[in-house]
């Protein structure tokens, strides 16, 4: 019995053994010298006629196979890290499947979703504190998303042009231009000669903090339709407005639904002539201050008898901030396609702060 055991756990191991030496010939015996293959194909028919009569010296058989096997795919310092490169290559196919199919991530860059979710935001900063050089600065940015940002003058002299760009505005001093990010950007500055600036001056600076970054859930709409009072991410290559890129994704709440009338009166949603109050974050928006009171008339909406007509395949999309300067949204361009939305926002990511979690 117990010779029976040693003979079949033997049998397994060579099995093994021949089955990589043949993995490893089918990988290189295109490129690998035709000498070394004849070497290994035979060191694999040794092996094969002593596990088949029981006959030979194992151990030996074994070496020769594994140096045969060696000259065609060496794997001395490199199978770790082919072993490595494999499981990269396969996190990475995993990642971009999650990606596409299940949830995907977004970051929100404007403030139109306040105080719901925040956009990147300023706070005035002198200058640089103790926490604002390195490696502090990364620490703090990691878990807060905190930055102290500065642009400082490449030369002197003075403003003498400004143009806003898609996402920062082109500043010219001393006939150099700064790139100053938008919302960095000083509301006061003049094209008119009236500040100057000393190379290596500071043009502005400030604490910015990251955008909330979300998780999107791109499976719900398959199964489930759209509810009012989801915060949902929308791709923009199908509405028509001139201030709207065509190729970027807008974040925010459905108000309206489909084949609905769509009306704001007195700060409140009306949908079909009745006034929107569920669910209850409607409520909020419409009596809480942080809400500015309530959604505002403005574009298409801003008479309290103008309305929208949805499609029946058409959502309504508004921002929670809102002031009319403050979101771009459907009281300007309309309805938004179904087949256009990329899912409900499900999750805040980073940084941590208020926000993380549950989106609400």
């Amino acid at each position: 019995m117990i010779d029976f055991l040693k003979q079949r756990k033997l049998r397994k191991q060579l099995k093994e053994y021949l089955h990589a030496a043949r993995h490893a010939r089918h990988m290189r015996e295109d490129i690998a010298d035709p000498k070394d293959i004849e070497a290994l194909k035979a060191a694999e028919a040794n092996l094969r006629e002593i596990r088949d009569t029981g006959q030979g010296n194992v151990e030996k058989a074994v070496e020769r196979l594994s140096a045969a096997a060696d000259k065609v795919y060496p794997s001395v310092n490199t199978s770790g890290i082919r072993e490595n490169v494999e499981v990269i290559i396969v996190a990475l196919a995993a990642a971009m499947a999650i990606r596409a199919f299940f949830f995907q991530p977004f970051k929100i860059p404007t403030g139109s979703m306040q105080p719901t979710l925040n956009g990147i935001t300023i706070k005035a900063q002198a200058e640089a504190g103790f926490m604002d050089r390195q490696p502090l600065k990364f620490v703090k940015w990691l878990f807060t998303g905190e930055s102290y940002k500065e642009v400082r003058a490449k030369a002197s002299g003075s403003i003498r042009s400004f143009q806003p760009g898609r996402d920062a505005y082109i500043v010219e001093i001393g006939g150099e231009p700064h790139k100053v990010p938008v919302y960095m950007v000083d509301r006061g500055w003049r094209p008119d000669g009236s500040l100057y600036y000393k190379k290596g001056d500071v043009i502005c600076g400030a604490k910015v903090i990251a955008g909330d970054h979300i998780l999107v859930n791109k499976m719900k709409y398959n199964f489930m339709r759209p509810e009012r009072g989801d915060i949902a991410v929308f791709d923009t290559k199908n509405i028509e407005h001139s201030q709207v890129r065509a190729d970027t994704f807008y974040i925010k709440r459905m108000v309206g639904l489909s084949g609905e009338k769509i009306q704001i009166q007195n700060g409140r949603i009306v949908a079909d002539g009745k006034m929107v109050s569920e669910p209850p974050v409607f409520e909020k928006i419409a009596t809480d201050p942080a809400y500015n009171g309530g959604h505002g008339n403005a574009g298409r909406l801003l008479d309290p008898d103008a309305f929208i007509q949805l499609a029946d395949d058409q959502y309504l999309m508004m921002g929670d901030n809102t002031k009319p300067s403050m979101s771009l949204d459907g009281r300007f361009f309309g309805g938004v396609r179904r087949e256009d939305f990329q899912g409900p926002a499900f999750f805040v990511y980073w940084p941590f702060r208020s926000h993380w979690g549950i989106v609400r």
